[in-house]
């Protein structure tokens, strides 16, 4: 776990408290891996900026309505708004985090400015934008995140193969994310088609 967290495992520790609704805790720390392969592969974004971000990017879920929480997005969002709420809470609970933290301000500031926005926005204001919110969006495609969003929502697996085939990849930035997330989808759905006797 070291290795994954490397220098930011203060900020790990910080960020914890506020991640323990939704299953942000285990999505965080997926999330944290695909940053790293996307950043191995986008040399030009900026680490610095991207990995305090996404250890960052859901504190604000802990400062919402915790009941109407599993209705603020997904297949029959109600309370849409409330995904906004998280991003704007987020911004606010992560600058206090990277002040504690000893960051400079104007690298507060531009993580500040990936986190606001990185669910409620569709196009990349930049790489580290992109990059940012591809990994967020990447832990949907893990076996974990699958079975994670089955229990949300209440769907079989194949039901969420065919979200995250039909209206998530589209909303992937980079073309590796989108490689990342076809060869994992491809691989769940032999698993899949295995387990059911088809092959």
């Amino acid at each position: 776990m070291s290795d994954l967290l490397g220098q930011y495992s203060t900020l790990w520790q910080a960020a914890k408290p506020h991640l323990n609704v939704r299953s942000n805790d285990v999505h965080t720390l997926v999330a944290m891996t695909f940053a790293k392969q996307l950043l191995d592969y986008y040399p030009e974004a900026e680490a610095e900026i991207v990995l305090p971000a996404i250890l960052l990017h859901d504190t604000g879920w802990s400062k919402v309505p915790q009941d109407k929480l599993l209705l603020a997005f997904g297949p029959g969002a109600k309370y849409p708004d409330i995904q906004r709420l998280h991003e704007v809470e987020g911004v606010k609970v992560a600058k206090e985090i990277m002040m504690e933290a000893g960051f400079e301000t104007t690298r507060i500031e531009a993580v500040a400015q990936i986190i606001d926005g990185h669910d409620t926005t569709s196009v990349a204001r930049s790489l580290n934008d992109a990059v940012m919110k591809d990994a967020d969006k990447l832990w949907r495609y893990s076996s974990g995140g699958i079975t994670i969003i089955q229990r949300w929502f209440g769907i079989t697996r194949a039901e969420v193969h065919e979200i995250l085939q039909n209206y998530v990849f589209p909303t992937l930035l980079t073309d590796f994310g989108k490689r990342l997330a076809k060869s994992m989808l491809d691989a769940e759905r032999i698993e899949l088609a295995f387990k059911e006797g088809e092959l």
